[in-house]
């Protein structure tokens, strides 16, 4: 049987007993003097013999005066685990007659009850104003969500279709399998295995390189290596070289450059005999 707990924080002390004589004999009436007293008072009461979700209901008495004091915002949570669920708190702020009723409620930071609700998980409802200034606030526990059963369930999925496949294991049977060296190595048979490539002498290829910056291609049209040049030269010489040699009208082409016309063909090169024209002279060097 669930039942009813009022508790009396600090010096409050009902003029009527109200607290108590208008519920039920069930209601459990509760002191907590101090404010480190609050969190436990119900775990202290009746001798140790109050169980979780045993009340219905809490109602927390207390004097204005004394709020700032004496109520704790989070003592509130270690209360809630005494109520069942849809259990409600209501705390109940009594102004004394010592206290300057409406004046001291309009300054008053009535957060701190507030923030006692929603730390402890719990949904405020209602605020209440007195008529000599108190105030009441009414907050509920939520309902316990319903828990997910455990019990394991059986999804029909409809008959399921067997398809088997069969793998073959066996690694002695190795007649589709291909030597990868077989692939390499023609072997001067005919079954269509693929041959190496040629073997490139790439020392061969580096002169060639080197002795030709264009790579064998014709000089291009804005040339800067000389290629252009030397090409011209080779042609016109292969030109003259065909051609006789020219005869000397004046008979001093062959005395040299000294004798020679200023449209001499021979201008540039030393004297010569007549007849040795086409003579090679090597310069080179031998010391």
């Amino acid at each position: 049987m669930t039942s009813t707990a009022v508790i009396h924080i600090g010096s409050y002390a009902p003029k009527d007993d109200s607290s108590s004589s208008t519920r039920s004999n069930v209601a459990t009436v509760v002191q907590a003097p101090t404010k480190e007293s609050l969190p436990s008072c119900l775990s202290t009461a009746n001798n140790n013999n109050m169980k979780p979700e045993a009340l219905s209901s809490i109602s927390i008495y207390l004097q204005y005066d004394e709020l700032l004091t004496h109520y704790d915002s989070l003592a509130l949570a270690s209360l809630v685990p005494y109520l069942v669920p849809h259990g409600s708190v209501s705390v109940h702020v009594v102004m004394s007659s010592t206290s300057n009723n409406n004046n001291n409620a309009k300054k008053m930071d009535w957060g701190i009850i507030m923030t006692s609700f929603v730390l402890a998980g719990l949904k405020a409802q209602s605020e209440q104003r007195q008529a000599d200034g108190g105030r009441v606030f009414t907050a509920q526990k939520a309902a316990v969500p319903p828990v997910a059963s455990s019990a394991p369930m059986r999804l029909n999925l409809g008959a399921k279709k067997s398809n088997k496949v069969t793998l073959n294991l066996d690694d002695d049977d190795d007649d589709d399998q291909i030597d990868e060296d077989d692939l390499l190595l023609n072997g001067g048979n005919s079954s269509g295995m693929l041959a190496p490539p040629p073997t490139i002498d790439m020392e061969a290829r580096s002169k060639a390189a080197a002795a030709d910056d264009c790579g064998g291609r014709k000089a291009c049209d804005d040339c800067t290596c000389g290629r252009k040049e030397r090409e011209a030269a080779d042609e016109e010489e292969k030109k003259t070289a065909d051609l006789p040699p020219p005869k000397s009208s004046c008979g001093n082409c062959a005395k040299g450059d000294a004798f020679r016309c200023a449209g001499c063909p021979y201008l540039g090169k030393p004297a010569f005999k007549e007849g040795e024209e086409h003579l090679v002279l090597k310069l080179d060097d031998d010391v």
